[in-house]
């Protein structure tokens, strides 16, 4: 005796099945879909946050900058100029520059700044155009910066658009 399933019966098994299997693969593409959304904002944040501690760290070095130029222009002493505010919030924004995804990538412009205002400190006591050279390449290294960091940016801003069409 053999067991027959009549063709009503092929049908329905055939349909829920065929049910089944829709709601498992709209399942799969609604995680999947999701999955690439919080990635691609997990990037931006990432990207608004590196945007935000490489301005902080440029602004630092070019206050810092600023503080010298003024300070020698009107005749203040080496020895008086405090410039520990600066150096504090430079330690902190280092920190979280470097922390970041993508930081190290400008190391050698970083190190360009900080080695720009160690010279600009050390020319204090030099001719006025010795140290007017000093503080254009120092403000010079902090526009590479920037520049180098904004450049970046924009790369990883046009790309978006082609990584969205080919997640799609």
């Amino acid at each position: 005796m053999t067991n027959v399933v009549p063709a009503s019966g092929v049908s329905s098994i055939a349909s829920a099945l065929l049910s089944l299997l829709s709601s498992i693969v709209g399942g799969v593409l609604v995680l999947a879909g999701q999955y690439f959304a919080r990635r691609a904002e997990d990037r931006r944040q990432w990207l608004l946050r590196l945007h935000e501690a490489a301005g902080d760290l440029a602004t630092s070095y070019l206050q810092e900058a600023a503080l010298l130029n003024d300070s020698r222009r009107s005749g203040k002493p080496k020895k008086d100029v405090a410039a520990t505010t600066y150096v504090v919030d430079r330690q902190k924004a280092l920190g979280r520059f470097r922390a970041l995804p993508w930081g190290s990538m400008f190391e050698s412009e970083r190190r360009r700044m900080g080695s720009a205002i160690e010279k600009l400190w050390r020319v204090w006591d030099d001719p006025d155009d010795e140290f007017q050279r000093a503080y254009d390449d120092a403000r010079t290294a902090v526009a590479t910066f920037t520049s180098s960091v904004g450049q970046y940016l924009l790369d990883q801003k046009r790309r978006r658009p082609k990584e969205v069409e080919h997640a799609g």
